[in-house]
Parts: C-alpha cells; sequence; structure tokens
C-alpha cells in the first residue's frame, strides 16, 4: 500500500489569535511568518486534515505573469480536489509535502515546496517572484481547511506551461480577457483577479518588473 501524504497545517486557533478575515488579506508580514514558523506547524495525512476543521492546510497559491497576461487553466478530473473540478483557475500550486523536509535541509519546506510544486506545473529555471497576499475563505467546505499564500511569478516566454492530469488547457490569456465571467473561477482566483492591480503594484514594489496593464 503506497505511503499517504503527509502535508503542511498549522492550527486554525493561530488564525483566529491573528485575526480571521474572509477573502484576500495584503498584509502578508502579519500572517505568513507566524502560520510558517517551524514551532506552528505540523504535518498531518492529507486524508485527515481535509475533514479536520483544527487545521489549515498551508498551499502556495501561484499567479504566473508574462507582460500583460496571466496563466489560465481549467481544473480536471485528474486533480484531488474534486470540489474544484470544472472551474477555471489562475493560480499555481498545491499541498507541501513533508517530504519536503528531506529534499531540502532548510526550514520546515515552506519555500522549497512552493518551488517544487511550482516546477512540476511550470517550466522555469529562475524563480522570479514575490509573495503579494495570503487567502481565507471559509465561506466553503474546501476553503475551510486550506489557507493560501499568494504570489506573483514573472516569466519570460509563454511556453512554460505544462500540464498534469490536475490541469486542462493551460494557457495565456490578457489579463482583462481573465477578469470578465468571474463566476467561472474557482473562488481563490476570483479574489485575485478582482485585487490584481493591486496585487501587480505590491510586486512592483517589492522589485518585481510587472506592469498593471491599461484596462485591468
Amino acid at each position: 500500500m503506497a505511503k499517504e501524504e503527509r502535508v503542511l497545517c498549522f492550527e486554525r486557533k493561530l488564525l483566529e489569535e491573528l485575526g480571521v478575515f474572509q477573502g484576500l488579506s495584503l498584509e502578508t508580514e502579519k500572517y505568513l511568518a507566524q502560520v510558517t514558523a517551524t514551532a506552528n506547524i505540523l504535518y498531518l495525512n492529507r486524508s485527515e486534515a481535509e475533514l479536520d476543521k483544527r487545521y489549515k492546510q498551508l498551499i502556495p497559491y501561484v499567479l504566473v505573469i508574462h507582460e500583460d497576461k496571466i496563466l489560465r487553466y481549467r481544473r480536471g478530473k485528474g486533480g484531488q480536489e474534486t470540489r474544484l473540478h470544472g472551474l477555471y483557475s489562475v493560480g499555481i500550486g498545491g499541498h507541501i509535502s513533508e517530504e519536503d523536509n528531506d529534499m531540502f535541509s532548510s526550514g520546515a519546506g515552506y519555500q522549497e515546496g512552493m518551488q517544487r510544486e511550482l516546477k512540476e506545473e511550470v517550466d522555469i529555471a529562475e524563480m522570479n517572484e514575490r509573495v503579494v497576499a495570503v487567502i481565507n475563505d471559509d465561506s466553503t467546505e474546501v476553503g475551510y481547511v486550506h489557507f493560501g499564500v499568494v504570489h506573483i511569478l514573472l516569466v519570460t516566454r509563454e511556453d512554460v506551461a505544462g500540464g498534469r492530469s490536475g490541469i486542462q488547457n493551460p494557457e495565456f490569456v490578457p489579463i482583462t480577457e481573465a477578469l470578465k465571467d468571474p463566476a467561472s473561477y474557482e473562488s481563490w482566483s476570483r479574489f485575485c483577479l478582482e485585487n490584481l492591480p493591486v496585487l501587480l503594484a505590491k510586486a512592483k514594489a517589492a522589485g518585481l518588473a510587472v506592469t498593471v496593464p491599461a484596462g485591468a
């Protein structure tokens, strides 16, 4: 029998102490240092974590930008999260596995795990990214047990998009097009697209060479 994946979590009561919010927050310094601190994290079997509302699973959520376009894909049936099947997404990433502690030597594995997940989906050699927001969505069953960390990743070409069974038809689309029909996106993507000009501005202020497209 295959060994079950164990994923990086923190206790929900930590979020309650820091301040529960709904949707997207730009206060990354307030939350990120605490929810990734070695003293505050633990690894749980994924099947248990998905059902245990005492914990939040920490999920990198990376928006991939090329010039005035953003990478978009549709959630496929091969993805483990069945509650998102068929919806559009602009976020690349996934759970941080306990295996990352064996693969890398530093810390609890958040940054390394984010890079591993991203490189499984996107063919990149350089991590030109910035953290710009965090996401909490307690309005859905899937959202209640997850906590997102939003990164902006800048790429120099469009042929970086790979594809596993969980991703269908990855493509770069103009940001103005991606902003249309928000109901077709998963909730985390809607939060990001609704605030995308602000997220891009924050990434630019942090040193990333991005621009906010006219009309976005």
